[in-house]
């Protein structure tokens, strides 16, 4: 069987071209016929050859530029006003990828030209799709790798290590900006974390490396992007699409946010906490509903953040903090998988909370030995995964 890169190669200017015709057929024709059903069908048989391999693949636009699975697709001379104009149509929807998961159906097809006709931009359009149960597109927003960051798409190495050092420049700027007053500017945020699930969807095996090579130092910085990136990797073992990994991104990222509110003095104190100093620091997950509150308002993303920020330390079984009454139902499906990312990191970094440092292999055998009590147990099963 061709693989994906090599039918992206074959088929990929038709996919294209077919896709343009498509969305400036629904231009024309304000409902179904037989003409835009013809040509949502010739899409429909090159997309499926793509699909054939692994069930799944992403186009993606770069500087008007379509990417197939990493592959360029050039157009040929006769074709250039097609793939600009497609090009551009997805560019003032603020669409920069396109991920297609078998099945897929000429209806879906038909769906997504119409919604990226009458929708204004990518969450409107995504909203649409799902309304009309189409499920097998996942639409994402412009893609922040630029061409002057000098990487080739194809090394994925290099496309890892620039997602990391994005999010932490992104979690060192808000921190500032935080403790100086001033607005945090989500943007910045979302496009790095949005890199970060490029990254992890094309392979994540760098950037667990990069999760697995960091210590104790700068802790505070580095920590939520890790238990970021290894969040997103579940999610991702667990079959979470690219809309809700980004959410998940963003929840994980802030799961620690109220941490803010604490002295660095304490946050990186090489000796025993007092009890005072406990309390405090067991006070950040409702300190992180606050700044959460004050940073960013109620929005669907930032109430999701609140409740995993109130969540991650509350065990499965609920005996960890802060109490929860009785009748409480176990954490939400983000928080549980936080839960384990975040005390995963911590056990390997030389957590806050336990200055000996674990190796990888013990820190996931102890966690493992607190599944069903303290951990999900469907959820650590995939997360050990990750590293074999």
């Amino acid at each position: 069987m061709e693989t994906t890169s090599g039918s992206a190669a074959r088929y990929g200017k038709s996919v294209i071209i077919n896709f343009y015709i498509l969305v400036r057929a629904t231009g024309i024709y304000d409902s179904l016929n037989e003409t835009i059903l013809n040509i949502a069908k010739r899409l429909l048989s090159d997309i499926e050859i793509l699909l054939q391999e692994s069930g799944e693949f992403t186009i993606k636009i770069i500087q008007g530029t379509f990417f197939i699975e990493g592959t360029k697709i050039k157009a040929g001379v006769s074709d250039i006003e097609s793939f600009t104009s497609l090009a551009d149509e997805l560019k003032n929807k603020a669409i920069g990828v396109l991920d297609f998961k078998a099945p897929v159906s000429a209806e879906d097809l038909i769906n997504l030209a119409y919604a990226i006709r009458v929708g204004n931009e990518v969450s409107d359009i995504q909203s649409s799709l799902e309304l009309k149960l189409s499920r097998s597109i996942t639409l994402g927003g412009p893609v922040v790798l630029q061409q002057e960051d000098g990487i080739d798409l194809k090394d994925s190495e290099a496309v890892a290590r620039r997602a990391y050092d994005k999010v932490v420049s992104a979690m060192r700027e808000m921190d500032r900006s935080i403790k100086a007053g001033r607005r945090t500017k989500l943007k910045r945020i979302k496009r790095a974390l949005q890199f970060v699930v490029d990254s992890i969807l094309t392979d994540e095996s760098y950037l667990l490396s990069f999760v697995l090579s960091r210590t104790f130092e700068n802790y505070y910085y580095y920590h939520p992007v890790n238990v970021s990136i290894l969040s997103v990797a579940l999610g991702k073992r667990i079959g979470f699409d690219r809309v809700h990994l980004r959410t998940l991104a963003m929840a994980a990222f802030f799961h620690d946010f109220g941490k803010v509110a604490i002295p660095m003095s304490i946050l990186n104190k090489k000796t025993e906490f007092t009890a005072k100093e406990e309390e405090l620091i067991k006070r950040h997950p409702v300190e992180g509903i606050k700044v959460l509150l004050r940073s960013f308002g109620l929005n669907e993303t930032s109430i999701l953040s609140m409740i995993v920020s109130f969540e991650h330390h509350m065990k499965l079984d609920l005996s960890g903090y802060p109490a929860a009454p009785t009748e409480t139902r176990m954490p939400n499906l983000f928080s549980r998988i936080v839960s384990i990312a975040d005390d995963y990191d911590s056990l390997i970094s030389g957590r806050v909370y336990q200055r000996t440092r674990l190796r990888a292999n013990d820190a996931l055998d102890q966690m493992l030995r607190g599944s069903g009590t303290i951990y999900d147990p469907s959820l650590m099963k995939p997360f050990a995964m990750l590293f074999q």
